[in-house]
């Protein structure tokens, strides 16, 4: 079992997060729509998402820093 993280928006317009385990991607939106069926799924995500996902603003924010037309005094070129 893959633990989940889904970010949802309910009736009323509020986000609102829940986390749970299924077998696989498909399981888990299964999960999200029997159990809050007056919401909508913004984001779902497994370990390995996230973990994918923070690589990769981490691998951005280092290119944009290692950029060299980038001035710490007066900015971007």
């Amino acid at each position: 079992m893959i633990r989940y993280h889904a970010v949802m928006v309910d009736e009323t317009g509020c986000e609102f997060g829940a986390t749970f385990e299924a077998k696989d991607r498909n399981q888990a939106f299964h999960y999200v729509y029997e159990n809050y069926p007056e919401s909508r799924c913004v984001q779902m995500e497994s370990p390995e998402d996230t973990a994918k996902r923070e690589q990769d603003t981490y691998d951005r924010m280092s290119a944009e820093l290692d950029d060299d037309g980038w001035d710490f005094e007066e900015g971007y070129e």
